[in-house]
């Protein structure tokens, strides 16, 4: 609901702004003495607003692609950490209670810790690296051949921790201030031509301008909102953890 309010309050403003700006602009030189540059902005302005829905198109792939990358990360963490447990099925007793109950452990500090900073904003801090710590060392200690040949829990901890850095890395990626600065200053470019058009009725114009600048800004707002996944509970559940976590107490009992 947060972004819905404001993604309106960001319409609402800029197309204020926008209309203020005709209306002034109108004032200060009529309509009717801009007929010699009609033609010329209007060429402008298709050119502008075609290039810069090009640009804006592969921005916003960009960063929807990172959310579908970062939803998949979770979901190869989640399975990854499954594999641990399995792994275990022909180990002694205390030792594999020991790596599920470390497992477990594991899932719950993304679920209740990670995931809530991430989508703040803040650090995920050392304690999850500290549990898969605890966990390699507990699983160095299963006997050989007892994974019955297939990858060993050690084996599946490693796997972990580098499906723990790819979603620590795509937490991290942005789209970049320049590539920001080009969306920010074309849509600048893209929208003033509509300002100078020689419109007979204020009203139609109003309504054009308003139209153009909203949607550009709701452009920008909706990359703004998704260019950091984990922000968003709607793209990046917790929800592979989740089921991981329900698997491994059925494990357990």
């Amino acid at each position: 609901m947060q972004a819905y309010v404001i993604g309106l309050l960001w319409f609402l403003g800029v197309s204020a702004v926008a209309a203020v700006a005709v209306v002034l602009i109108r004032r200060s030189w009529p309509p009717d003495q801009r007929a010699d540059i009609h033609d010329v902005l209007s060429v402008v302005f298709s050119m502008t607003g075609t290039l810069y829905a090009v640009v804006a198109a592969f921005v916003f792939i960009d960063v929807w692609q990172i959310g579908n990358d970062a939803r998949a990360a979770t979901y190869r963490e989640a399975q990854t950490v499954q594999a641990i447990a399995w792994s275990t099925e022909s180990s002694p007793p205390e030792l594999r209670a020991q790596i599920v109950a470390l497992s477990k452990q594991y899932l719950h500090e993304i679920i209740d810790q990670e995931l809530p900073r991430l989508r703040a904003g803040l650090p995920v801090g050392e304690e999850g690296w500290t549990v898969l710590d605890d966990l390699r060392s507990v699983s160095a200690r299963t006997p050989a051949g007892a994974d019955d040949g297939g990858d060993s829990p050690e084996l599946a901890v490693q796997a972990v921790m580098q499906a723990r850095e790819d979603r620590l890395a795509l937490g991290d990626k942005r789209i970049g201030s320049v590539t920001w600065f080009a969306l920010l200053f074309g849509a600048l470019l893209a929208g003033m031509p509509i300002l100078f058009f020689r419109f007979e009725h204020i009203g139609t114009q109003l309504a054009m301008t308003t139209a153009v600048v909203g949607m550009i800004t709701l452009l920008l707002v909706t990359i703004h909102q998704i260019e950091r996944p984990f922000t968003s509970t709607e793209r990046v559940p917790a929800t592979a953890y989740q089921n991981a976590l329900t698997r491994l107490d059925a494990l357990d009992g």
